[in-house]
């Protein structure tokens, strides 16, 4: 192509492209969707984080202790900040948990005398195990009977002239060996797909508006007659959806890094790792694959047999990548370095990695997206020959 040539081609589309983002960005319906939704999702997750620090720090669990008198060393020994005992002569267990007890401890009235007998006497731990509450209460209460029980049997060795060391030949002590990077990408681990989604979101009223919208109002069939290629078409459409998904994706991510501060990620143990070198890398990341899924959506869009037909292809094929990465992240299938050429893995993979300062490699981050570019190329080719088929305008 020479020079004239390519001079022309660039003046035939930048009118174009001037339409599409013109159309797109005064859509207050489009702006106000990609807005909302990636506004919603960081302050979710930053209420979310706080809401379970909150919980952990602070909450108490209320304990009913009833026959505290057969066991005075036991209630003593039960007292701890997490923990609120209570002592009640008697008392049903079951509505005592419906007046907001976590827990019921009973001791029974025999134990005192089983104990000096030394024949094991039982103990009676009530709880709901329906309420999260609980369950988190009745570990706390487990931890300190096992540790008063394993004093005691120290005691009586010690009293017949026995070693406690016989008993337990050897002592296993945990040391968590995982860095605030690691600890972050559990806590984090939900973030890249969401930031994913986000590009689907924005960018999918704009899309449906872009093509079955404009089939049914009759400004395709005016846009076709033009003597454009139908190649530039597809890229000032594709450019133009693309731009809302990227946006949304880019304000999510400032928002979250914005908000990051403000987390109770140190009492986590998390370590706030991403940078503004972080954040470009992060919209560098995104920017191909929101070209990809602009061109996808647009595709589908033309496709459709009406308006309503494209927003329920597009509101289904939105949700499929998400559930496809939610389902690698749980099943923790450790993928090989080959899987971040694929789009959607890939990037996932990367995002992950720079949301807490874990080791990316750029030539892995440069070869997937060429490839990600390579399928938008081939996908612009299809919706080029797409666009000259003369079904398209009766498709509706």
């Amino acid at each position: 192509m020479n020079q004239s040539s390519w001079i022309g081609n660039l003046g035939q589309i930048l009118p174009l492209l001037k339409k599409e983002f013109l159309e797109a960005w005064r859509d207050r319906r489009a702006l106000l969707t990609a807005v909302s939704f990636s506004l919603l999702f960081p302050v979710m997750l930053a209420g979310g984080t706080v809401m379970m620090v909150k919980k952990q720090t602070e909450e108490t669990a209320r304990v009913a202790l009833i026959g505290a008198e057969a066991a005075p060393l036991l209630a003593e020994k039960l007292v701890a900040p997490s923990l609120e005992v209570e002592q009640r002569a008697e008392g049903d267990p079951k509505v005592l948990l419906q007046e907001g007890f976590d827990l019921v401890l009973v001791v029974p009235e025999d134990f005192a005398r089983r104990y000096q007998d030394f024949r094991a006497p039982r103990l009676y731990l009530y709880v709901d195990s329906s309420d999260t509450g609980a369950r988190r209460a009745e570990r706390q209460v487990q931890q300190r009977l096992a540790a008063m029980q394993q004093l005691v049997v120290n005691q009586r060795l010690a009293a017949r002239g026995v070693a406690p060391q016989l008993l337990a030949p050897w002592q296993v002590e945990m040391r968590d060996v995982s860095t605030p990077s690691m600890r972050g990408a559990l806590i984090l681990a939900a973030v890249p797909g969401l930031l994913i989604l986000t590009l689907f979101v924005a960018s999918l009223a704009t899309s449906v508006d872009t093509s079955a919208g404009e089939r049914e109002r009759l400004s395709l069939e005016t846009l076709l007659v033009q003597p454009l290629p139908a190649w530039q078409v597809i890229t000032a459409k594709m450019l133009a959806v693309a731009s809302l998904g990227w946006l949304g994706s880019l304000l999510a991510v400032t928002a979250l890094v914005l908000m990051m501060p403000f987390m109770p990620l140190a009492e986590l143990g998390i370590q706030q790792a991403t940078t503004l070198g972080g954040v470009i890398a992060m919209g560098l990341v995104l920017l191909p694959l929101a070209l990809l899924v602009a061109v996808l959506q647009i595709l589908l869009a033309l496709r459709s047999q009406s308006f309503k037909d494209a927003q329920t292809q597009l509101s289904i094929f939105q949700i499929a990548p998400l559930a496809l990465l939610v389902i690698l992240d749980a099943a923790q299938i450790e993928l090989a370095d080959t899987w971040q050429l694929l789009p959607l893995i890939g990037q996932q993979q990367w995002l992950k990695g720079l949301l807490v300062g874990s080791a990316v490699s750029p030539a892995w981050m440069l070869a997937g997206s060429l490839v990600t570019l390579g399928l938008v190329a081939a996908a612009v080719l299809v919706g080029a020959r797409a666009l000259r088929r003369e079904t398209l305008l009766s498709a509706a």
